[in-house]
């Protein structure tokens, strides 16, 4: 008896601990309803929010979402929580996919776009437009084709050359397109597209002229062949110039989904929400590389005549046809209004050299050469890119580029004097394009 008495006490004491407790709740909350601050309530509890049943004029109405610009509908707005991967021209979700889909209404108002990842890239078609302005790098030291000395000095003291300056021409602009369609998007939110890629078109050349009393070509381009050796007087023409051509498959990201902000005035506001985005592409490329080099001496002593000279010519033209496959990778950090990010491809190609070049020397002696090579070669580039967004489908570009080819015959390199012709295509140059570009990209 005394055991069961405590334990009914207990279990007394607490039922009513608990009612007591419930009472307090349900006191408060209608004290807090009836409150009242003129003819407002201060304790109104927000509604419990339901949906509207879809009708026929929501179904056949267009989904897209409106641009700031345009004019905003005063019904209440369905927002979805994830979007569908779309194909094909039409960029309008189906409200069929919606209805098996939870949605949400934000204070039953449009919010509003003040910016949003989902505008940029909106399009099937898009086009990109660079003017690429570069200097070609291919020999630090240069290559010398004839120096001034004099005879009676054993050591030849050379005082000028003419070389052809691996620095020079200095900066050159060659156009680049691009031209890309939208196929699809994927489950993991990734554009996946086809573009074609032009460019090239630009001329590096330069040239120069070099007088003295005794003009010497450098042994080791000669040999002990017949050459422009005591010329008054020599100058060349120097041409370089590329043209290349790619089809690639590119697998982009987009940026995150855009995140619903309430302001301090009460306002939902939709942004962008910044991103870190990759992208992955690989294609074919055509690289062709072509050189003309036209070198001239004049005033050669004729050994057989002291009173006469002679003149030489020396024309080389070398073409380099580089077909292959490549890959990149690039990384980026976009906003709703700006961009910054670096891309980087290669590959190795099939080069076919091709090698034409003819000397003569007055009467003394001649040569041709109509040689073809086929070796491996490498074309890698790097950019660093930024971009602006000036509306939701034009946006402005700059960049530092760097393009490298390696394994190629540069027609400098070709000059040997040989008159049964050259034995082979010295093709182991490696030129670089260095410089900046600056254009626009838009999509429809």
């Amino acid at each position: 008896m005394w055991e069961v008495l405590p334990v009914k006490k207990i279990v007394t004491f607490l039922m009513m601990l608990g009612l007591g407790f419930a009472s307090q709740g349900v006191a408060a909350q209608d004290l807090f309803e009836s409150q009242t601050l003129g003819s407002q309530s201060l304790g109104e509890m927000p509604p419990q929010m339901m949906l509207p049943e879809p009708s026929e004029n929501m179904l056949d109405s267009d989904s897209s979402v409106l641009l700031p610009e345009e004019s905003a509908s005063t019904m209440p707005v369905q927002e979805p929580l994830s979007l569908p991967a779309t194909s094909g021209d039409d960029p309008s979700p189906s409200w069929s996919y919606f209805t098996g889909q939870d949605l949400q209404m934000f204070d039953c108002q449009p919010a509003l776009l003040e910016s949003t990842g989902t505008w940029l890239r909106r399009g099937f078609w898009f086009a990109e437009a660079d003017a690429v302005i570069t200097q070609r790098r291919f020999n630090r030291s240069g290559i010398v084709l004839m120096q001034e000395g004099f005879v009676q000095d054993p050591d030849f003291a050379f005082k000028n050359e003419l070389a052809v300056d691996g620095d020079r021409p200095g900066a050159e602009t060659a156009p680049r397109l691009k031209v890309g369609r939208f196929l699809f998007r994927d489950q993991t939110n990734r554009d996946h597209t086809l573009e074609f890629i032009a460019y090239g078109g630009g001329n590096w050349s330069q040239e120069q002229r070099l007088d003295g009393n005794n003009l010497l070509v450098p042994f080791d381009l000669r040999g002990f062949n017949t050459s422009f050796n005591g010329a008054q007087s020599s100058q060349y023409e120097y041409d370089s110039f590329f043209n290349s051509f790619e089809l690639n498959y590119h697998v982009k990201q987009r940026m995150l989904k855009d995140r619903m902000e309430l302001e301090p005035n009460g306002q939902w506001v939709r942004r962008a929400q910044p991103s870190r985005t990759f992208s992955f592409l690989a294609g074919l490329r055509n690289f062709n590389l072509n050189e003309k080099l036209d070198w001239g001496a004049f005033g050669i002593p004729d050994p057989d005549d002291d009173t006469e000279t002679l003149d030489g010519a020396y024309n080389v033209e070398v073409g380099n046809y580089l077909i292959g496959t490549q890959m990149g990778v690039s990384a980026a950090y976009e906003t709703a209004r700006w961009s910054v990010g670096s891309q980087v491809k290669g590959g190795m190609y099939v080069n076919i050299a091709h090698l034409e070049s003819s000397f003569s020397v007055g009467d003394l002696a001649s040569g041709t050469t109509d040689l073809e090579a086929d070796h491996v070669a490498w074309v890698g580039e790097a950019t660093m890119f930024g971009k602006y967004h000036v509306t939701s489908n034009v946006s402005l570009r700059v960049g530092f580029e760097i393009m490298h080819v390696a394994s190629v015959a540069l027609a400098p390199d070709q000059i040997d004097f040989i008159p049964s012709g050259s034995l082979a295509v010295y093709n182991g140059s490696d030129p670089v394009w260095i410089g900046g570009s600056i254009g626009f990209e838009s999509y429809w």
